[in-house]
């Protein structure tokens, strides 16, 4: 990964000592790496072996290479991804007419891959704001409803196995369409990200607040939501009623360990809608909650460029109405993407969601323990 200039280092450490001078009850490091973790982002992947350890539902590896036709306009708007080990990337574009399908094949100084992929158009999908949208999650940072979205996108996911550690490689895209005709390729550098990479983020954090919107909304306090239905009476009557739909998070405690692997747990109370027996006795009722209980374990990933955090969920647990869910994600779940602001006793992730040209912004504040 691109690292800051000397001027830009030194301008950071500047503040951070200033920072750290006005922290009494902690301590801040400037030198956020001093294992040099980041570093092996930096490292050249032989580009056969990623080849190798590169899985694509519906699509197959084939050796050779391929030769463009042109006839077929493809474009992207990047030139460079971050990826992450044992999860992978999304390759994202706008799929041209009559589109069938895209090859795939990486290269480096020395030439191309001795294979490429191909990813017929049935291996790919319609674009819905990530793979971090691809099941229901009842952590504070899933929201709900559909995230950054154009109708014309068009994804290829991309996973890994164990076997791809930590670097740097590049890949050409062409799309081909039913005719045979086949795109010009584009080139894209693909960084894997480092587990870990931060020693201040290393500890024990406790939730203490959220700001949704400009909203700030405090842990153990109530978030209630009022919308209008109708009730349908078993007597066959009905009334129009107003609704609370209510939500209260009443503790989160979220670990980093120095190794990259995180483990979070969060306890919190909803306030549900009964339809059977509001419609039995012809009033609104809700719900006895016994509270829910969320576990998530898995791996960080901090990109000191951007000052992004990521959590990469791998395993997590839900507990609720007496009944306890535990489920495995071999390829990962990307739970967390988003900007963050750190000094010794707090740290704030901040992340965005952007649906028909508007965007929301969510502020999670933890305390250091």
């Amino acid at each position: 990964m691109k690292k800051p200039n000397l001027f830009i280092l030194f301008f950071l450490s500047i503040i951070i000592f200033s920072c750290s001078k006005d922290d009494s009850n902690g301590s801040f490091s400037d030198d956020i790496d001093p294992d040099g973790v980041n570093v092996k982002e930096e490292v050249l992947l032989d580009i056969n072996a990623t080849s190798s350890g590169i899985a694509i539902e519906g699509a197959t590896l084939n050796d050779g290479g391929v030769t463009p036709t042109g006839g077929v306009d493809f474009s992207l708007d990047y030139t460079s991804q971050t990826a992450f080990q044992d999860y992978g990337f999304e390759i994202i574009f706008d799929a041209p007419t009559d589109f069938a399908g895209a090859y795939i094949q990486l290269f480096d100084e020395n030439g191309m891959a001795d294979s490429y992929i191909d990813v017929p158009s049935s291996a790919t999908e319609a674009y819905y704001g990530g793979k971090f949208l691809s099941k229901e999650r009842k952590d504070i940072f899933t929201k709900k409803g559909a995230s950054t979205q154009k109708d014309e996108d068009t994804v290829i996911d991309v996973n890994f196995s164990n076997t791809v550690p930590a670097g740097t490689f590049c890949y050409a895209i062409c799309v081909y369409d039913s005719q045979g005709n086949i795109s010009q390729p584009v080139e894209v550098c693909v960084t894997v990200e480092s587990w870990g990479g931060n020693v201040n983020l290393v500890g024990d954090w406790d939730f203490t607040k959220q700001i949704d919107n400009g909203e700030t909304i405090a842990v153990g306090e109530e978030i209630c939501e009022s919308y209008d239905s109708t009730l349908n009476c078993d007597n066959g009557t009905q009334r129009e009623v107003e609704l609370d739909e209510c939500y209260t998070l009443n503790n989160l405690l979220i670990t980093f360990n120095e190794n990259g692997t995180y483990f979070f747990s969060q306890e919190s109370n909803y306030k549900s809608y009964d339809y059977a027996a509001s419609n039995e006795s012809c009033e609104v009722i809700y719900e006895e909650d016994g509270g829910e209980a969320y576990t998530s374990s898995g791996n960080w990933a901090f990109n000191e460029e951007e000052n992004i955090l990521t959590l990469v969920e791998f395993e997590y647990t839900e507990t609720g109405d007496g009944e306890t869910y535990t489920d495995v994600e071999p390829d990962g779940y990307l739970l967390l993407e988003g900007e963050i602001r750190l000094s010794a006793n707090e740290l704030i992730i901040s992340e965005s969601d952007t649906f028909n040209g508007e965007t929301e912004l969510y502020e999670y504040f933890f305390s250091k323990k």
